[in-house]
């Protein structure tokens, strides 16, 4: 069972529990389901905008090596 799975049935169950029995034990199970599913969309942003800066810094990394080398290519003097 996967986080976001988790996050949702403890959201129900807090609900169903703030709702049929008005107590604030639903609401503290609400309030952390809630914590849950913020933390899980934070990690997948987190996650996306490493990805992003990786692909990012590699492609800036080749485009400055083939630069650097066509460079050399044509400033070497044994043409």
């Amino acid at each position: 069972m996967n986080l976001a799975a988790v996050a949702l049935t403890a959201l129900a169950v807090g609900t169903i529990l703030g709702i049929t029995l008005g107590i604030p034990l639903g609401r503290r199970v609400e309030r952390v389901a809630w914590h849950a599913e913020a933390a899980i969309g934070r990690a997948r942003v987190t996650g996306w905008l490493i990805r992003d800066l990786t692909s990012l810094a590699l492609t800036t990394a080749a485009v400055v090596a083939v630069a650097a080398f066509v460079l050399w290519a044509l400033l070497r003097p044994g043409r």
